[in-house]
């Protein structure tokens, strides 16, 4: 079901989307949100009864609260319209990168979504594509990268998180991901190039930023190599590795051809900034 531009829901979906898209907010263009509409077969109104069933249930558990969270999904547009369609399935969400977070379907918090946008794939109007869930969290425990868990550790847990604190990622276990995740909506976007502005501070150097090198090389890369360059970009930004060695990561990542090419437009004479 189409989300009007101008309702104050499809406003508070695109808000959300785009606060989480951090350094690439202003290089992203919300194109269209379409909600699930659950009365469009008996199918989604079972797996929605079923998830406000599960939802009442751990927060009898947990003393009164679910924890339930929105949290996003990217993939390609068939991929996104299966699930809400027929539900999620083991093959979803296979992790291609050396980050897994156990056996289990992963999706990003709602602060992050921009891991998820990374995690897209353009169709052929160059539309890339979202998915916003209801998850219930319950009583989460940290999952570290590699972990082989497939299962809560003990009953006193309900899922996992990467990290306690500042969760990125959710973990729901493969048991539950078709009752404790609900899809809500599906927002598609575009990402845009920016004007750059740095060649009017430095006449004789321009330079070209981090949101543009993405904008430019995201329908060259697969999801894991458009990950491992945000990655790249959030350990540089975190001062855990220096500019050398980021421009380094860079270069492996997206290979010196594709970089030159898009260095030397015609739009601009660049360095990577």
């Amino acid at each position: 079901m189409n989300i009007i531009e101008g309702c104050e829901e499809y406003q508070f979906v695109k808000k959300g989307f785009l606060k989480g898209m951090g350094f690439m907010g202003h290089a992203t263009n919300v194109m269209a949100l379409h909600k699930n509409n659950v009365s469009f077969s008996f199918a989604r109104q079972a797996r929605l009864d079923s998830f406000k069933i599960f939802s009442k249930a751990v927060a009898i558990k947990c003393g009164g609260d679910a924890n339930v969270r929105y949290a996003w999904y990217g993939g390609s547009l068939d991929e996104l319209t299966e699930i809400v369609s027929v539900g999620f399935s083991t093959c979803n969400n296979n992790d291609d990168d050396d980050e897994s977070y156990g056996d289990g379907f992963s999706l990003f918090s709602a602060n992050f979504s921009i891991d998820s946008a990374m995690s897209t794939v353009a169709d052929e109007h160059g539309l890339r594509h979202v998915l916003l869930c209801r998850v219930i969290l319950g009583k989460v425990e940290a999952v570290p990268a590699g972990s082989k868990q497939n299962q809560p550790s003990s009953n006193q847990y309900d899922s996992g998180v990467d990290d306690i604190s500042t969760p990125k990622r959710h973990i729901i276990w493969t048991a539950f991901m078709n009752s404790y995740i609900h899809p809500d909506y599906i927002l598609s976007f575009k990402f845009n190039y920016m004007k750059e502005i740095y060649g009017a501070l430095k006449p004789r150097s321009q330079y070209v930023s981090f949101p543009n090198l993405v904008t430019r090389v995201s329908n060259h890369l697969n999801p894991s190599q458009m990950s491992l360059l945000l990655k790249s970009y959030r350990l540089y930004q975190e001062q855990k590795i220096p500019r050398e060695l980021w421009i380094n990561k860079v270069r492996l990542i997206v290979g010196d051809r594709l970089l030159h090419s898009v260095i030397t437009e015609p739009r601009d004479n660049v360095q990577l900034l």
